[in-house]
């Protein structure tokens, strides 16, 4: 018990943190895409973290609709941005790659 004790620590203390996604970057980034800008290289993180959100349905299969939402809670969680994450949901919400 002890030796597995031992191993749980440390593998705590060498794990790397998990930083959360910044939903005011991806905001950011994705609102230069809606303008045209297209992706600069230093928006591709936070392009892919939008797209990365995809939700399934009970079967399986991607639902679109889920992911649509997810990504729009996401992007909400930005609340300096205003209505640029409805904009950017209603156009990119169901495409699942740019």
């Amino acid at each position: 018990m002890k030796k597995y004790f031992i191993s749980f620590i440390v593998i705590l203390f060498l794990s790397a943190p998990v930083q959360a996604k910044d939903s005011c970057g991806t905001v950011l980034c994705m609102a230069g895409m809606l303008q045209g800008v297209g992706v600069v290289s230093e928006c591709k993180g936070f392009v892919q973290d939008y797209f990365d959100i995809i939700l399934f349905n009970s079967h399986g299969g991607i639902s679109l609709n889920k992911t649509f939402k997810a990504r729009g809670k996401f992007l909400g969680k930005c609340t300096s941005a205003g209505s640029w994450p409805d904009m950017i949901n209603s156009k990119y919400g169901r495409q699942l790659g740019f």
